[in-house]
This record gives C-alpha cells, structure tokens and sequence, in this order.
C-alpha cells in the first residue's frame, strides 16, 4: 500500500535528524479547560520519558488500588519524547498520593508527577483543544535558504494535514495487520480489542491520506468550494458553504478556515461536495473490496480538515561552532494533528529515535 503521499511545496532537499535525544522533541497537551480543584475525579499532569501512555495508566491504576478502565487520558503520545500530558483516575474519598509512581520506573524512563488535583468531570478521549511542541533538530544539511523559505510558506500557509507515520505503525505494519482484518468485512457484533481498533484506525487513515495527497496534486487541497464543508482552525463548528463569499475567500486565504474530507463510513460521499466526492470514488475504486470491509464496520461519520496552520509558530536556526546547524521550532497544533505533517514539508527527516530502537533490537 503506498505512503509516499505527495508534497504541498515539493519535496525537501535539506536533511536533519530529529530525536537525537529524547529531549529535543517535547510535547505539552493544551487542555482547554482548568480543572476545578474538586470533585470525583483525580487528575494528574504527568511528565514521562521512554514510557508508553497505556502502560503508564496501567501503572497508575495499580499505585491507586483501581482497576485500570477507571483510568483514562485524552491521548496517546509518542514513548520516545519528553511529553507532558493529563491522566483522569476515578477515585471518590481521600486519593493516595501518586507521586511515588516516580520511583517505579529507572533511567532512561522517566516520569514525574507535576500537579495533582481534581475535577467533576471524567477526562475522555479526543478531550482536549491541541498540543504544544518544542522541536530541536539537528545536523542540518543542505541550502538554509531553502529551510527559511519553507519555514515561512508553513507559518503563513500550513500544510497538508496527513495522518503521520505513526499512525501506520513500525515498518507500517497497523497496514499490513488492517488489511488483512478488514478485507473479510465484519463478522458479528463483539467489541473490537485495542489493536484491532488500532489496525481499522490505520486503513481508515490510509484513504484519507490517499485522497488528501490526491487534491494536494491538482492544487484545491487549501482551497474552499462550493458545497465544500468548511472547518475553522479556533475548532468551532464546521459548516457547509452553499455559496463562496468575499468573507470566505479571505478566511480561507488568512487560514482560519479550511476543507474537509470524510473520513470513511456508510454515506461517506456526503462529507464533501459532488466534485471532490466523484474523484474519492474513482481513487478509492482501485482498493473496492478494501473500502466494502471498512464500510462494514458501522463508523459513525466524520471528518478532518485537509490543511493544518501552525499557531504561534517560532523559530531559530543555531550556528554551532563545533556541529552542523540546528534549528530550534516551536508551534501549537489542534488536537489530531501530528507534527511529523509539518516537519516532513521541511526536511528529509532522520529519526534517530528508530535508529535506537533497531540497535536494540538487534542486539537482543
């Protein structure tokens, strides 16, 4: 199955290495809300290094004597980062103290409990607004120039807001295992595990990125038609334009709206106009039976906007004196979106975090 999805401003020709160590790529969940202090929930800000999100609650769960399905977090980030995130334990009376959690895990894990306090409200999935990243890449090599450029074409206009790699997972295998669990179609009506929620997750991702990639060649991937649902980049309701206006055109322009693609589900071809919808169907007809198994799995409908624009996008690039220049960036994405979209529209990227994983691997 192809991902080699095409490039809103062409191919980079400068490389860098990213993930060099685990904190040159930092991540901070932006909630939305601020939790109240009280009520039935505990809510913990948690810092980890090394650690996967699931197996974290997991731990958690069993420091606070609960069972693990009483804990919950809104996302899952990346094991090889500095992240910071929230995670929810459904606790009511006097909570233990977390933070002994700490010294259950040994370098190069690492967690540390921030905050601890409370709120009236369960933390679900998808429950906040975005994420803030602080990047430092590394071993820069190619024509600077060419690096500001796009650096400026991406604060100004964004990129295409494809599923990242990870999604796909190691050597695309969530593909590999997906298509082979959907093609059959569904049989019965038992609820899905985890991993296979992760494999539908990857096909259904997969066509996205199919069709993104798509518009991304004829040029309408950042531009609004009509008939075309209307996403604004603040996260407030969507809406389908019936006609194009002066106030649409400049917001679109400005990138405070952007097109969306259905994702797929029965009656997909509604999440779009006739137009858009007409060359989904003629792209996905070459994976039919694929599409027919996905189909069969009673999605709920929705979407995803075709553009992501950076907020608050900033950067700096470092002349080291003893190593190749680095560049240091800083940005703010909605909640689904992956900043591996936006680094991949400025360099060949090396991730030496990969490379690790596989020294390991072969030493085992």
């Amino acid at each position: 199955m192809n991902t080699q999805w095409h490039y809103a401003w062409t191919k980079p020709q400068a490389r860098a290495d990213l993930k060099t160590q685990v904190s040159d790529f930092l991540v901070e969940e932006i909630l939305g809300f601020e939790p109240e202090g009280k009520g039935e929930f505990v809510y913990l800000w948690v810092e980890k290094q090394g650690v996967n999100t699931d197996f974290l609650a997991k731990r958690l769960a069993q420091a606070a004597d609960i069972s693990p399905s009483r804990v919950t977090y809104a996302g899952v980030k990346d094991r090889h980062a500095c992240t910071r995130q929230w995670f929810c334990l459904h606790i009511i009376g006097q909570a233990p103290d977390l933070s002994d959690i700490e010294q259950v895990f040994r370098e190069p894990e690492t967690v540390r409990v921030l905050l601890q306090t409370r709120h009236s409200k369960k933390l679900r999935t998808g429950g906040l607004l975005g994420n803030r990243f602080s990047l430092r890449l590394r071993n820069i090599q190619g024509d600077l120039n060419e690096v500001k450029q796009r650096l400026s074409l991406i604060e100004r206009h964004g990129v295409p807001n494809y599923y990242g790699e990870q999604r796909f997972g190691i050597d695309g295998n969530n593909l590999v295992n997906g298509y082979k669990f959907v093609m059959p179609g569904r049989y019965g009506t038992h609820k899905l595990n985890k991993t296979q929620s992760f494999w539908l997750s990857a096909i259904r991702s997969w066509f996205f990125n199919e069709a993104l990639s798509q518009f991304v060649v004829d040029g309408s991937w950042d531009v609004i038609k009509t008939g075309d649902i209307a996403q604004p980049r603040d996260g407030s309701q969507s809406f389908r334009v019936k006609e194009l206006s002066l106030d649409t055109l400049y917001r679109t322009r400005l990138g405070d709206i952007s097109p969306v693609l259905p994702l797929i589900s029965d009656g997909w071809p509604m999440g779009t106009n006739s137009e858009r919808a007409e060359a989904m169907a003629i792209l996905y007809a070459e994976q039919g039976e694929l599409l027919k198994g996905l189909i069969s799995f009673d999605f709920s409908r929705d979407s995803r906007a075709t553009r992501i624009v950076p907020k608050d996008m900033a950067w700096e690039l470092l002349n080291a004196t003893d190593e190749a220049e680095q560049l240091v960036i800083q940005f703010e994405l909605p909640k689904g979106a992956f900043a591996t979209s936006v680094l991949r529209e400025l360099f060949i990227i090396n991730d030496r975090s990969q490379e690790k994983r596989h020294e390991i691997i072969t030493s085992e």
